[in-house]
């Protein structure tokens, strides 16, 4: 029994020695490959972005008050010095009133002494008679450049696109009451972060989508301007862009979010292989490349490549250290 026991086991090792040679000689099933091929590489930076209109105003007073009221509505068409809104001026109208009755009173009495004393007025006193009319006359001016602040006049022509404040509530020099689109069309403005303006360039194209509308329905966008100076948004900076809206759509409304896809890079039918499967070391980049031999021995043979650019698809431009055919190794099974 104990001999039956021993053969047993020297003939499972034995076995098992057959069949790890025998494996590695037509290990094929270890490796997943991909074969290198040329293809087209297309670098994008995603970015959302909004409508806003090209030429546009944020209407607001120079003074704080009550909005007594306001004369014009969303969708509707105003020329510049169209009156849009009023606050209420009852308190600067009683104190006008009251600076004229003043100013009025100061004239008779100069009047009253240019007839009855003002031969006998020194140059001082009449001077000192002079100015107080004229510090009437002074508080009256004041008083109307006030008043002249509580009625808010339109800047440019256009179209009402959004009312801010209405009728009893309390408008601020920082506060629109409305906004108003001009007669310039609608263009996207989209924060791009420090990481990827370097890529952006004045004329690229963005393809866009908006969430409005069908995923199928694909305008084309371009940059148009880049704003140089940073905005910082929750500790990020960020640039801000401007697209020109290529392909128009009645649709367009301000306010609409867009998402775009601007192609920074691109190159066509060149030597790529999967990203994942370039590897570092050092300075140097390599992959492994599948090489079987006369003996139909398989080998992972270590190349250093020379890489370009990486597409959003995942694969990467082989500028050299590879031939076009060569099969790659993505993974190994162990």
């Amino acid at each position: 029994m104990k001999k039956f026991i021993i053969w047993a086991i020297i003939i499972i090792l034995i076995g098992g020695a057959i069949f790890y040679f025998t494996r590695s000689k037509d290990d094929s099933g270890r490796y997943v490959t991909a074969r290198a091929a040329k293809a087209d590489i297309i670098q994008t930076v995603s970015v959302t972005g909004e409508i806003v209109p090209i030429n546009e105003a944020n209407v607001s007073f120079e003074v704080s008050g009550t909005i007594k009221d306001v004369y014009a509505e969303v969708g509707d068409y105003i020329k510049a010095g169209d009156k849009i809104a009023v606050l209420d001026d009852s308190v600067i109208q009683s104190q006008l009133r009251e600076a004229y009755l003043e100013l009025e009173r100061q004239e008779d009495i100069l009047k009253q002494s240019r007839r009855q004393l003002w031969d006998d007025m020194s140059p001082d006193e009449k001077s000192a008679a002079k100015l107080v009319v004229e510090k009437a006359r002074a508080s009256v001016w004041t008083l109307q450049k006030q008043a002249k602040k509580n009625v808010l006049y339109a800047p440019i022509d256009g179209i009402i696109v959004k009312k801010y404040l209405k009728k009893g509530e309390l408008a601020m020099p920082s506060s629109p009451v409305v906004m108003i689109m001009g007669e310039g069309g609608l263009e996207i403005k989209a924060d791009i972060p420090e990481s990827d303006i370097v890529k952006i360039r004045i004329g690229q194209k963005a393809k866009t989508t908006f969430d409005a509308f069908s995923s199928d329905e694909i305008f084309e966008a371009e940059v148009s301007f880049i704003e140089p100076a940073a905005t910082i948004i929750q500790d990020v900076v960020y640039y801000n862009v401007t697209f020109n809206i290529l392909t128009g759509d009645d649709r367009f409304k301000p306010g609409m979010s867009a998402d775009m896809d601007i192609a920074t890079a691109e190159k066509n039918d060149v030597l790529a292989v999967p990203g994942q499967t370039v590897k570092t070391e050092g300075e140097n980049k390599y992959v492994e490349v599948l090489i079987i031999g006369e003996d139909k021995k398989i080998e992972a043979r270590k190349m250093d490549v020379k890489t370009g650019l990486r597409g959003d698809d995942g694969m990467i431009e082989i500028i050299s250290g590879i031939e076009e055919g060569d099969e790659v190794i993505t993974f190994v099974n162990e």
